[in-house]
């Protein structure tokens, strides 16, 4: 039997907290830190679902926001965040032995 697996996401705000640049403040390079010069800043623009991958090796799991393609070269195999994959019995079975179960539906 295959299985269907939807990549798990977080929800981030850019920027909130920070002063400093990171990978998730972007939109224009702007700060995002409850407003702008010209008023604030609605939620819904600065609330963002951010893609989590799925990095297998082996039978070990590692979950990433940011993965380099270093690591992903290394793989036994991956899941980008944000896509959805159709899977093998073998590696569905390796992602429930990780707890990633949930994301996964019998197809």
């Amino acid at each position: 039997m295959a299985y269907t697996l939807m990549t798990p996401y977080v929800w981030q705000t850019y920027g909130a907290g920070g002063s400093e640049f990171t990978p998730y403040s972007r939109l224009a390079g702007r700060r995002l830190n409850g407003g702008t010069s010209s008023g604030s800043i609605a939620p819904s623009l600065t609330d963002i679902p951010r893609g989590q991958t799925l990095i297998v090796n082996g039978t070990t799991v590692t979950l990433t926001l940011t993965p380099s393609q270093d690591d992903l070269a290394a793989a036994s195999y991956y899941f980008l965040g944000g896509h959805e994959y159709e899977i093998s019995d073998y590696q569905a079975g390796v992602l429930t032995a990780a707890g990633y179960g949930s994301w996964l539906t019998p197809v």
